[in-house]
């Protein structure tokens, strides 16, 4: 296996430092942004057929305790505190500045405090699993040993996680998307094939948790395997003190605050509608919002490369670029959002009818339509968000989440009650809106990141593809009695959105930035 062209590193005795051939170019950053896009899809597709499969092979109660392992697990990986977003910045600053030494410093102490962490972590379920399958989930008898050796598995995964997410974010740092992605879609396509087949076979869901763990190790082990070839040198147990942890937890603590108080952000409105109408009402309102958070893994595929890249930039002092990546950003995503957002606006009742039948449509084509603009903006300002992060100021985002928490909670009081779902949808996009308002704010005052000239002009264009779109599928809506064929003319209407934004949307940067990345897609190997 060859280091990939990315980045070609050299160390001169007289420097010790690492020489970036263009860390994150236009195009490299096109082209990672589609890979990660791909994979998501692909592992979307793979729990769509997987996972009912695992159901019907394990049985309800026994897939529920497959869940709470999993549950369990996520929580607990909260206690990263933030070292792994943190290692990405500092990496890639590193890396800017062509400092080898220090790259190689702040990954063998995060992967060090991540590790400690993780075994606390672990240590801690294996300790209390036997109050968790007695007093917390209440296990029938037949199923506690299973459910304790389950628990048992989860408390071995947690180190292994925290460990994967500095691997990952080192060599997020590098612009290893390919070998990421590659590694993150084979693990995970194993990881499930593996459980129904176990399943299938008739083995219990302790020996499934504990296949789908060692998915993640052997994935977690694939990961450092790249990292040794793209970092030379690197001895993990060449440790002078875990010089640069404080470092690492000043960066990180605000970051968690961000990630324990974004899942009460995230599930309070759920919460409040079981409270304030019923429980059938959570069904009503969480279908048509997961929906809608589909969309959000196009924002996600895109900001998983920016982060380092703002990071780069920045410690290279490169502000010219770095702004033009902000702007250009924004720019694509809401090229990319906007004939998502207007298709499910016009015709998600036809897609929640066809899934979930015509009486459940009926109940909730509001609830998506509210959503749609909440979306629209949220993804939005996933930019600003990590923008801020990257550029050393996590303490705003958490003090957003902080100051909004409370607001949210009010607003929900009040709409919930009057309004039911909708009111929980209106009150989630009042909310989002808040939050983009203040991000993008804090980003143009603090990290001098701004929207520039142009953005308006092109907004306003894709904005009016949006409008003739939306009108398009309304006349496809009044005209078209089949809602199969309504939905492949609201397809082919997309592809027209696309085909006027390519020739009147995008300039002459784009399109060979755009043809670029292509060619790098389809002709390079995973690096």
């Amino acid at each position: 296996m060859t280091i990939p062209p990315e980045i070609e590193l050299t160390e001169p005795a007289e420097a010790n430092s690492v020489r970036p051939k263009q860390l994150a170019s236009p195009a490299l950053l096109a082209r990672n942004a589609t890979l990660n896009l791909v994979t998501e899809v692909w592992i979307f597709l793979v729990l769509i057929v997987a996972m009912p499969k695992l159901v019907t092979f394990l049985g309800e109660t026994s897939f529920g305790l497959f869940s709470l392992a999993w549950v369990v697990i996520g929580y607990l990986t909260f206690l990263d505190i933030g070292v792994s977003r943190a290692v990405t910045k500092f990496v890639s600053e590193h890396l800017a500045e062509q400092n080898l030494a220090s790259t190689r410093q702040v990954v063998r102490t995060a992967l060090v405090a991540n590790l400690a962490l993780g075994l606390a972590g672990g240590l801690a379920i294996v300790l209390v699993s036997p109050y968790l399958v007695h007093s917390v989930f209440k296990v029938s008898a037949d199923l506690e040993n299973q459910a304790r050796l389950v628990f048992y598995a989860a408390g071995f995964a947690v180190p292994v996680l925290l460990v994967q997410g500095v691997l990952r974010a080192v060599l997020s740092s590098f612009q290893r998307f390919g070998w990421i992605n590659a590694v993150n879609g084979l693990a995970t396509t194993a990881q499930w094939g593996l459980a129904c087949w176990l399943a299938w076979r008739g083995h219990g869901v302790a020996v499934v948790v504990l296949a789908t763990v060692g998915a993640r190790m052997v994935a977690a082990a694939a990961y450092g395997a790249v990292l040794f070839r793209v970092l030379p040198g690197l001895h993990l147990f060449r440790i002078r003190g875990l010089i640069g942890l404080p470092k690492l937890l000043r960066f990180g603590s605000w970051v968690t605050v961000s990630q324990l108080v974004s899942p009460a952000l995230v599930y309070l409105d759920r919460l409040l509608i079981a409270s304030f109408v019923s429980l059938g009402a959570v069904t009503l309102y969480t279908v048509p919002y997961e929906v809608m958070m589909r969309l959000r893994i196009i924002p996600s595929s895109l900001v998983t490369t920016l982060y380092p890249a703002f990071s780069e930039r920045r410690a290279s002092q490169d502000e010219a670029n770095l702004q033009r990546l902000y702007d250009g950003s924004v720019r694509y995503l809401l090229l990319l959002l906007v004939p998502g957002i207007v298709f499910l606006f016009v015709l998600g009742n036809d897609l929640l009818g066809l899934w979930m039948g015509t009486a459940f449509a009926s109940q909730t084509s509001v609830v998506l339509q509210i959503l749609a603009a909440g979306v629209l903006v949220n993804c939005l300002a996933n930019v600003p968000y990590y923008a801020i992060q990257a550029l050393g100021r996590p303490d705003l985002t958490g003090k957003f989440h902080l100051l909004e928490l409370p607001l949210y909670i009010g607003l929900c009081a009040l709409t919930i009650p009057r309004w039911g779902i909708a009111g929980a949808a209106l009150a989630n996009t009042m909310r989002v809106s808040l939050d983009a308002g203040l991000l993008f704010w804090a980003a143009r005052r603090y990290c001098h990141c701004s929207l520039g000239e142009g953005w308006a002009r092109t907004a306003a264009r894709i904005l009016m593809l949006g409008v003739l779109l939306g009108l398009a599928l309304l006349g496809v809506r009044s005209a078209i009695a089949s809602v199969w064929m309504r939905l492949a003319l609201g397809a082919f209407a997309v592809g027209l959105y696309f085909l006027a934004a390519w020739i009147f949307v995008l300039d002459g940067r784009d399109k060979p930035r755009i043809s670029e990345a292509l060619k790098m897609l389809i002709g390079q190997p995973a690096s």
